[in-house]
């Protein structure tokens, strides 16, 4: 039987430019990449666009996210642990 995949939910707020999105975001493995499946709230029915990234860019993109105000129903420090494979959650 295959394993669950480990996915961490991240529903991240609108912005001016960019409407509300659901990401699940894999564990990184051990290259560093991280698979992230979006979904956007101008079609919340839609299929997922999947994209795979370098955990550290992609954790960058995130802070700039929340610098830029965009809410998160994550913490950026339960995101950096997730991205960087610390942590209990990301085992």
């Amino acid at each position: 039987m295959a394993s669950p995949q480990r996915e961490m939910p991240l529903l991240l707020g609108p912005s001016a430019a960019a409407p509300e999105m659901l990401l699940l975001i894999g564990a990184p493995g051990a290259d560093e990449v991280v698979h992230v499946r979006v979904w956007s709230a101008n079609d919340w029915s839609a299929p997922p666009r999947v994209r795979a990234e370098r955990a550290g860019a992609f954790l960058h993109w995130l802070e700039e996210q929340a610098a830029a105000g965009r809410s998160m129903n994550q913490s950026l420090y339960a995101l950096r642990l997730w991205l960087r494979g610390e942590g209990p959650a990301a085992r």
